[in-house]
């Protein structure tokens, strides 16, 4: 089975800060690096690490070119992206504070530049029960979502960043969604944010009963992480807790950890539970891509 990422690839630029800088203020920073990124090229390259058939596929300048290569370092396919010189590579400028915290302003580039040629001639090497994964990091997601569904690809979901108009798009066609607390209780109609294990499984059920045919994936940060689908009702694993040094990308370590255990034939339960572990590992580490631990490390092959 391939797994394919159609989404975003950035170049992150991280600034080490005592605090997020606030407003009106100019701080000194304690180091810088250039680092790979993006929602999209992170989870291709955790899908790659995991051991899955990982494709990326995405729009980005020749200024990016390295970042394609350190996804092919990690097993993935990058022969489908499309390198223009028509465009730059979107950007991302990260703020680490000490406590590991994070805050993060992009640039899209060639990210929003994606045509639907494009978008046709990349899924054209996929087939009827390959697996697509999304962000909202992109242009043309609901053209890339009636397409794959048109295929019969199995389509996952990360609404982030959220906003309210992604609940205009063709969301039934969604097979797995991954959403943290915010963008649960958003999808939900939810005003309070939730907080309590109670709250939490409430708002697995909400989220389930709008789209009652498909899965959702819930993490709650340091509260752990929920799974729920009208097959298998609700799991629930909790966080694996390592020294936090950089938060990074781990979303992204979790969602692509939990669809290579699905993959192996896991349960809900087991595969929240190897996710977990896998996204505590890696906000142990620094960097976002660089951070992820491999599948041996996760699944002791």
């Amino acid at each position: 089975m391939k797994y394919l990422v159609l989404g975003s690839i950035n170049i992150d630029l991280t600034f080490r800060v005592d605090h997020i800088v606030n407003a009106g203020e100019t701080l000194s920073s304690e180091g810088v690096s250039r680092n790979a990124g993006g929602k999209g090229a992170n989870q291709a390259a955790a899908l790659g690490k995991a051991g899955l058939e990982a494709y990326y596929a995405g729009k980005l300048g020749e200024d990016g070119r390295w970042i394609l290569s350190r996804l092919a370092s990690f097993g993935v396919d990058t022969s489908l992206s499309v390198v223009s010189p028509d465009c730059h590579t979107g950007q991302a400028i990260i703020q680490i504070d000490k406590t590991g915290q994070n805050c993060i302003v992009l640039d899209a580039g060639g990210n929003k530049m994606i045509t639907d040629d494009e978008i046709d001639s990349i899924l054209s090497y996929f087939s009827p029960g390959d697996v697509l994964i999304m962000q909202n990091e992109v242009n043309s997601i609901a053209v890339m979502m009636e397409k794959a569904h048109e295929k019969g690809m199995r389509i996952c979901f990360n609404p982030s960043p959220f906003e309210k108009s992604l609940l205009q798009l063709p969301l039934s066609y969604v097979d797995t969604f991954f959403v943290n607390e915010i963008e649960g209780r958003t999808m939900a109609g939810w005003e309070k944010v939730p907080d309590t294990d109670a709250e939490f499984r409430a708002l697995a059920e909400d989220l389930l009963s709008l789209f009652p045919s498909s899965t959702f994936v819930l993490t709650a940060g340091k509260k752990g992480a929920y799974c729920i689908s009208a097959s298998s009702g609700l799991s629930y694993a909790p966080i694996v807790d390592y020294p936090v040094v950089d938060t990074t990308g781990a979303g992204d370590t979790f969602c692509g950890f939990f669809l290579a255990a699905v993959e192996r034939g896991m349960t809900d339960q087991e595969a929240l539970e190897k996710a977990s572990i896998a996204s505590g590992i890696a906000v142990s580490r620094a960097g976002a891509m660089e951070s992820m631990p491999s599948g041996k490390e996760v699944f002791g092959e």
